[in-house]
């Protein structure tokens, strides 16, 4: 081990040490009933006159914080204690048991930001910032609190990011942007009162697997909360979602610009969802009758498409998610998953390949 990286280690301890004097160090109670907080349980809800089962709960910690890494661990704390069943460590896309949690071992090593207020924490580590994570794994937590509570009693909203697109669909909650807390800003945080829900439907495992078992009233819900909204505009009925736009590399076509240019002879048209509003996302998918696209967060909004729609999903092989199935199965789409060979080799523009002869047969 080199001198810098001795110094670069004797540092982060350091660093640790001095947050741990000043916030103290975070256990796992034995007894959570020995922590003052309350626990009100949420069994059921109901969406368009039809009553769906739920095992979630809605906890409230006076002086209680929050802690975030932003990628992989949320903890909600009080006196000391971290409570278990709102924490959060996603470990390599695995769900892990609070031990795992690395303000266990490191601590809160962020300066605190104390709110005088009532704050309801929507964090939940990266994924806050996947569309497809957004809407089912936070905006659902909101109409989880509405069973039981008024959205406009909460003074702040603790968030995973303000972008545009997250900004504008929280105003349609009738949340202003001013009671928004950017966790990329503020990664510790303690307030009066904190208010967490449990996740709508991770329990345990790794995400991918954990997505088989995405809740039936979520997409109801979302669906309902949102279709209204539409904002129509010149759209095809025949599309192709382009996801040369994404940032990550994988589920990219690496024929992308060939396979727009043959279904454009075959009467589609490409679209790159991040150039519409959410509005006009919802009905573009609402407007189609035929939709081919590359796996990826964009094919959430097959949550607004209309039964019967046609939907050819292009995937990995070596791809574990049932999103689309799932949503296919309960809005009776015809749905297709084009299972694709990943292509090995150091082609940046991604990682799969769809043969035109393949293509063809598969729109005939």
């Amino acid at each position: 081990m080199t001198i810098r990286k001795i110094l670069q280690k004797i540092f982060k301890k350091s660093f640790h040490l001095i947050f741990r004097v000043f916030y103290g160090k975070i256990n796992i109670s034995k007894d959570l009933k020995t922590i003052n907080f309350k626990k009100i349980e949420v069994r059921s809800v109901k969406i368009d006159k039809k009553n769906f089962n739920l095992d979630n709960n809605i906890y409230i910690i006076p002086e209680g914080r929050v802690f975030t890494d932003l990628n992989e661990h949320v903890a909600i704390i009080k006196d000391g204690f971290i409570i278990p069943e709102i924490s959060f460590q996603q470990i390599k896309n695995e769900l892990k048991n609070v031990e795992y949690n690395r303000v266990i071992h490191k601590g809160t090593n962020r300066l605190q930001k104390k709110i005088d207020g009532k704050v309801l924490s929507l964090v939940q580590g990266g994924s806050g910032n996947n569309y497809f994570h957004f809407l089912f794994d936070i905006v659902t937590k909101l109409k989880i609190y509405e069973e039981h509570f008024s959205l406009s009693e909460i003074d702040y909203f603790y968030v995973p990011g303000i972008n545009s697109w997250q900004k504008q669909i929280l105003s349609l909650f009738d949340i202003n942007e001013k009671k928004l807390i950017d966790s990329n800003k503020y990664r510790h945080i303690r307030a009066r009162e904190i208010i967490a829900i449990d996740h709508p439907w991770y329990k345990s495992g790794y995400i991918q697997r954990e997505i088989k078992k995405l809740p039936e009233w979520s997409i109801f819900f979302l669906r309902k909360k949102f279709l209204d909204l539409r904002k129509k505009f010149n759209a095809s009925k025949k599309i192709f979602i382009d996801r040369t736009d994404s940032v990550f590399k994988h589920c990219k076509l690496i024929n992308n610009q060939e396979v727009i240019e043959y279904l454009e002879k075959k009467g589609f048209k490409s679209y790159q969802t991040s150039k519409l509003d959410f509005c006009e996302q919802i009905y573009l998918f609402e407007n189609a009758d035929i939709i081919i696209s590359p796996h990826g967060a964009a094919l959430t909004n097959i949550i607004f498409s209309k039964p019967g729609t046609t939907l050819f999903e292009l995937i990995p092989s070596n791809h574990e998610s049932v999103k689309c199935e799932r949503i296919s199965s309960f809005l009776k789409f015809n749905y297709t998953r084009i299972n694709l060979d990943p292509v090995v080799n150091d082609n940046k523009e991604g990682d799969i390949k769809i043969e035109l002869d393949q293509l063809d047969k598969m729109i005939q």
